[in-house]
């Protein structure tokens, strides 16, 4: 029988005390700078995930519906509805990375599909609506926060593994789901987001006519969300994480969608 000394059963104390509160000091870094309502989202590893894979952190806000200044379909000025999430990323890769996202809303209980779309002049209402420290002095205010275009343009910055986390934030705007007559209906939908990991599996199928269909999957994160009211008087909290069967994210490798890139629409403020 092996009996340890009391010299090396203190050291191992110690080295799982210590361990211990490293985690546990990465753990409060990580949920430093969170905004109140504000949901973290941890990067996670997929059985399909290669070496040398990154998966940024993500933070979001549940998706609010605002009612603001815009325009019709002929381009007259008009009140307008628009659905957005507010969001945060951080970088624990150990080097910059660059984020160039796509958020795809897909209703699952009426089969549409809407890609955000950053128009400035809607942009900035729903940025200023979200950051009251903006002001002529400071524009971009204390968040800075960014459009799907503008937060590609720089790498996400590299967080140390035990330090703050260098937070990224952004807006993602979809303008088109009251113009799309039924989408605003949706009770049940998800938002599938792109560009938060360079994780990419090449999957391929044989058809009936034995041709191969190659398909590309990207490394994807999907929120669920449930909206227990109706489309009548929508208010900005209407949406909340569908927990219904666990938690609202989950991370999956997913065909990349043959839709078109985002892109700002250049738009100008509707004339007084």
């Amino acid at each position: 029988m092996i009996r340890n000394s009391p010299r090396r059963t203190l050291l191992t104390i110690v080295a799982v005390v210590l361990f211990g509160a490293i985690g546990m000091l990465a753990a409060a870094q990580d949920d430093l700078g969170r905004q109140p309502g504000e949901r973290a989202v941890e990067s996670a590893k997929l059985p399909l995930d290669r070496d040398g894979i990154w998966t940024l952190n993500f933070r979001y806000k549940p998706i609010r519906i605002l009612t603001l200044d815009g325009f019709d379909a002929k381009g007259n000025p008009a009140k307008q509805i628009v659905w957005y999430m507010w969001y945060q990323v951080y970088n624990r890769s150990g080097e910059p990375v660059q984020f160039v996202p796509e958020f795809e809303l897909v209703t699952t209980d009426l089969n549409t599909n809407h890609l955000d779309e950053p128009q400035p002049f809607i942009f900035e209402q729903v940025k200023k609506y979200e950051d009251r420290t903006i002001t002529a002095k400071m524009p971009n205010g204390i968040l800075n926060l960014k459009s799907s275009i503008d937060i590609s343009k720089k790498p996400i910055p590299a967080s140390l593994p035990e330090g703050f986390p260098k937070l990224v934030s952004g807006l993602a705007i979809w303008t088109d789901m009251d113009a799309a007559g039924k989408a605003r209906k949706t009770n049940r939908f998800s938002v599938y987001i792109t560009g938060l990991s360079n994780g990419v599996a090449v999957e391929q199928k044989k058809l009936p006519n034995d041709e191969i269909l190659t398909l590309v999957k990207k490394k994807t994160l999907r929120i669920d969300f449930i909206r227990p009211t109706d489309e009548t008087r929508p208010q900005i909290s209407d949406i909340q994480p569908d927990e219904a069967s666990g938690r609202a994210e989950t991370w999956v490798y997913r065909t990349a969608p043959q839709a078109v890139a985002p892109k700002a629409t250049p738009t100008a403020p509707p004339k007084q």
